[in-house]
C-alpha cells in the first residue's frame, strides 16, 4: 500500500442533488479517480449483485475484485457483513451530534472507529493502487459517514458540500417511474421515493450537518448544484483549489459551453445517470417549477425558508418566486 494516508474527496449532501455529475466530472480530472457512492458498496451493491457502472455486475467487474484482493484478500461474505455492521455503528445520522464533540466518544466507540478508518484506508489506498490515480472522489453524502472517517484520523478527507435548491430535491424523490438500472435482476426495478415534506425537513437536516462537517475538516468547499451545472469548469477548479489539490497536474478538462464527454467508469449507486456515457448535454433541471404541485412547492418552501434563504435560494427571477 502506498505511505501515508489516502486523499479522498468526500461530496456530502442531500440525495438527488447532482453528486454523481460533480463526481464523475471530478473523475475526468488528472489524478483523480471516482468511485461512486462508497458506502453503499457494503449496504446494498454487493448484497444485491448490482452493476458497476462499468454496467458489469460487481462481482464480475475486473476493476473492483482487483481492488478487494489488494485491500482485504478478496471480498468475503463474512468481510462484507463486518464492514457493513461497522458502519451501522458508528457512522449513522444518529452518531452525528456524539462525533461532533471527540470528548463524548466512549472507548469502545473509538476503537470502532478506528477499525472504520482501517478498512477505508485500505479500500481508499487499493482504489488508487488499481487506477494509478493519487486521489479517491467519494459520493458517499451521508454527512455522519463522512465525520466518523475524518475521526478516524486514517484518511486524509477533504469534503465538498454540495447544496440543491430543496424544491428540485423533493419533487425528484416524489417520482415513482424512474427506472433504476443498477439492478442486476431481469425485472424492472425503480428509484426510491419519499413525501415531500419529509424530504424537505431531511434536507434541512442535511444540510446542518453538513455545514457541520464541513467546520470539522481542514479542507472544505461547498458548491450549488446550479452553479455546477451552469458553470462545471469553473466549479471543478473551485473544488481543486478550496481543497488545496491545486498543483496536481493537468488543466481542468472536458467541457464544452454546454455538454461534457464522460467515459465509462466504475462508480458504484447514484443517479441512474452513472450509465450515461459519450457526450451528454449539461441541462440544469429545475423541472420542479412546472411540474410540482402548488401545495407541494409551499410548503417544501414554508419547511425550509430560513435554509433556503440562507443558501440564496430566494430571490426573483423573471417576476417568480424561487
Amino acid at each position: 500500500m502506498p505511505q501515508g494516508r489516502p486523499v479522498v474527496v468526500y461530496i456530502a449532501g442531500s440525495g438527488r442533488s447532482g453528486s454523481t455529475l460533480l463526481e464523475r466530472l471530478l473523475g475526468l480530472q488528472k489524478g483523480y479517480v471516482n468511485v461512486g457512492e462508497v458506502i453503499e458498496l457494503f449496504r446494498k451493491v454487493t448484497v444485491g449483485g448490482e452493476r458497476c457502472g462499468c454496467r458489469k455486475p460487481f462481482a464480475d467487474c475486473e476493476f473492483w475484485q482487483e481492488v478487494g484482493q489488494r485491500a482485504f484478500n478478496g471480498w468475503s461474505p463474512r468481510l462484507l457483513s463486518h464492514i457493513a455492521a461497522l458502519q451501522r455503528r458508528v457512522g449513522r445520522q444518529r452518531h452525528f451530534p456524539r462525533l461532533l464533540v471527540p470528548a463524548t466518544i466512549s472507548p469502545a466507540c473509538r476503537a470502532d472507529l478506528n477499525h472504520l478508518g482501517e478498512v477505508y484506508a485500505c479500500l481508499y489506498a487499493a482504489i488508487c493502487e488499481v487506477s494509478g490515480q493519487d486521489v479517491v472522489v467519494d459520493a458517499s453524502k451521508w454527512p455522519a459517514h463522512g465525520l466518523a472517517l475524518s475521526r478516524s484520523g486514517a484518511v486524509d478527507l477533504r469534503v465538498v458540500h454540495l447544496v440543491r435548491d430543496v424544491r428540485g430535491v423533493a419533487y425528484s424523490w416524489s417520482k415513482s417511474d424512474v427506472v433504476r438500472p443498477h439492478s442486476a435482476s431481469i425485472a424492472p426495478a425503480f428509484m426510491a421515493t419519499h413525501q415531500v415534506g419529509r424530504t424537505a425537513l431531511r434536507w434541512a437536516a442535511f444540510q446542518m450537518e453538513c455545514e457541520a462537517l464541513t467546520r470539522a475538516v481542514p479542507w472544505s468547499t461547498r458548491i450549488r448544484y446550479e452553479d455546477l451545472v451552469q458553470s462545471p469548469g469553473e466549479a471543478v477548479e473551485r473544488c481543486a483549489r478550496d481543497l488545496g489539490l491545486d498543483d496536481a497536474p493537468g488543466p481542468v478538462k472536458g467541457f464544452d459551453i454546454d455538454s461534457v464527454t464522460l467515459p465509462s467508469s466504475h462508480g458504484l449507486a447514484g443517479n441512474p445517470s452513472r450509465f450515461s456515457t459519450g457526450r451528454v448535454e449539461l441541462r440544469l433541471d429545475e423541472a420542479w417549477r412546472d411540474s410540482m404541485s402548488v401545495p407541494s412547492r409551499r410548503a417544501v418552501t414554508a419547511l425550509t425558508l430560513p435554509v433556503l434563504f440562507g443558501y440564496g435560494y430566494l430571490h426573483r427571477r423573471n417576476g417568480d418566486p424561487r
